[in-house]
């Protein structure tokens, strides 16, 4: 399994030495799972997910099949799917009925 660790520590401009000091190690414990040589126990993904403030599965470099799906998506088109997964089926109908007019339309 390959982590993010590395791109998150120089994205958010910290040590090694600053990162082990928040999950109360060395930094050459913390190096090793940044070097990929062993993975951190859960306690420790999780304070690294909520200080960086990403998921696990971002951490982690998981991708469901239903994000690798929307990786080619733009971000409009994201927030377009993440509204109408939010509606009831009675407004999906209405929804997907409105688009479809707006599509014809153009």
């Amino acid at each position: 399994m390959r982590l993010k660790l590395r791109e998150l520590r120089k994205n958010n401009n910290l040590t090694q030495e600053e990162i082990g000091k928040i999950l109360n190690m060395t930094q050459s414990t913390y190096q090793t799972y940044e070097n990929n040589r062993a993975l951190p126990n859960l306690e420790n993904l999780i304070k690294l997910a909520d200080y960086y403030n990403v998921s696990l599965d971002y951490i982690c470099n998981h991708k469901t099949p239903y994000q690798q799906d929307l990786d080619y998506l733009d971000e409009n088109d994201k927030t377009i799917i993440e509204l109408c997964k939010q509606l009831n089926e009675v407004n999906k109908i209405k929804a997907l009925t409105f688009i479809s007019g707006l599509v014809a339309g153009q």
